[in-house]
C-alpha cells in the first residue's frame, strides 16, 4: 500500500506500519507519549515558567486534578525535554529541571534527601541534620544550574500532623524564595486544599486543573489524536455512539482511555480487521471484567 493510504496516521505510527504484525503489537504495549490539547497547555505554561530570565518574578504552578488524569505523564516528558548536560568547561552536569515525588509522609528531612538524590548527589542519611542537608541542597542546586523543580504526589504533603503538614509548607516556600526559581506541583484536589490553607503560597501559585473528560467535541478530538498513534493499516470508523460508550467506559479518565484503546488496536490487529469499529468498542467493553 501506498503513504496515500495511512493518511489516517500521526507520524509515530507510520514509522512503524510496515512492520509485522507482532511488532506493531509490541510498539503499542510500549506506546509513546501522545500529546493532546490540555496536554500542550500545560507543557506550554511550564515551558514558559522555565524560560523567563533570571530575577524575574516567576509564579509557581500547582497542575491538579484526579489520578490517571495524565499529571505524571505530562511531568516526565517535560523531564525528557530538557535533560541534564555535562559541561566539559566546568566538569558538571548541568540540571535545568529536577524531578522528584513528594514523600508519602510530611517528612522534611526525607523530602531534602530526594531533592538530593534527584541530582545524583551522595546522601548519608544518618549522619546529617536538616540545616545542614537543607543549605547542601541550595549550594548544590546553585553550582548545577537548576531552574526549575517539579514534584510529583504533592498531596503527600497531608499526610502527617497539622504541624507537620505547616512545616512542610514553609519548606517550600523558602526554597522557591532562596533558590529563585520556580516550582511546578503535581497532585490530586487534596493538593490543591492544602496550598489554599498557606495565605502567601496561594498568591505565589498558579492553579490549573486537568479535569475528567465529558462528552463534547474535545472529548471527540482526544480520541482522534490517540487513535491516529495506533499502527492500524485501515481508518477507525467510530461512531457518536461509541465514542459516548468509551467516555461513559473510561469514566472519563485519561489513562483509562489510552489503556482501552490500546487493547482495540491490539484486536484489531490480531483478527486481522487493521482498524477499531463500533462494533468492537461495543464487544471489548461488553467483556467480562471490562467494566
Amino acid at each position: 500500500m501506498t503513504d496515500d493510504a495511512y493518511r489516517h496516521l500521526g507520524p509515530s505510527a507510520l514509522e512503524v506500519i510496515a512492520l509485522s504484525p507482532e511488532e506493531r503489537i509490541v510498539r503499542m504495549q510500549g506506546r509513546r507519549f501522545t500529546e493532546y490539547p490540555r496536554c500542550r497547555f500545560v507543557l506550554d505554561l511550564m515551558l514558559d515558567q522555565f524560560e523567563q530570565p533570571a530575577g524575574t518574578i516567576k509564579p509557581n504552578l500547582l497542575i491538579w486534578g484526579e489520578s490517571g488524569q495524565g499529571k505524571s505523564t505530562i511531568m516526565r516528558k517535560h523531564l525528557r525535554d530538557h535533560p541534564a548536560v555535562f559541561d566539559r568547561s566546568s566538569g558538571v552536569r548541568r540540571t535545568s529541571v529536577v524531578g522528584l515525588e513528594m514523600p508519602p509522609m510530611c517528612d522534611v528531612k526525607w523530602f531534602y534527601t530526594q531533592l538530593l538524590r534527584a541530582i545524583d548527589a551522595p546522601v548519608n542519611e544518618s549522619r546529617v541534620n536538616i540545616p545542614v542537608i537543607a543549605d547542601r541542597v541550595v549550594t548544590l542546586y546553585r553550582l548545577t544550574g537548576v531552574r526549575q523543580i517539579l514534584i510529583d504526589e504533592s498531596h503527600n504533603m497531608l499526610m502527617g500532623t497539622l504541624r507537620q503538614q505547616g512545616i512542610m509548607l514553609t519548606v517550600i516556600r523558602h526554597l522557591s524564595n532562596v533558590l529563585g526559581i520556580p516550582l511546578v506541583l503535581f497532585g490530586t484536589q487534596d493538593a490543591r486544599e492544602a496550598l489554599m490553607h498557606d495565605h502567601q503560597l496561594t498568591r505565589r501559585f498558579r492553579f490549573v486543573e486537568l479535569p475528567v473528560w465529558e462528552a463534547g467535541e474535545e472529548f471527540q478530538t482526544m480520541v482522534g489524536s490517540v487513535v491516529r498513534t495506533l499502527p492500524l493499516r485501515r481508518p477507525s470508523t467510530l461512531t457518536t455512539r461509541s465514542i459516548r460508550a468509551l467516555l461513559s467506559h473510561c469514566g472519563g479518565t485519561t489513562a483509562k482511555l489510552f489503556e482501552t484503546l490500546i487493547d482495540l488496536g491490539i484486536d484489531a490487529i490480531q483478527v486481522g480487521e487493521e482498524r477499531i469499529t463500533a462494533d468492537m468498542v461495543n464487544d471489548l467493553i461488553g467483556r467480562p471484567g471490562m467494566a
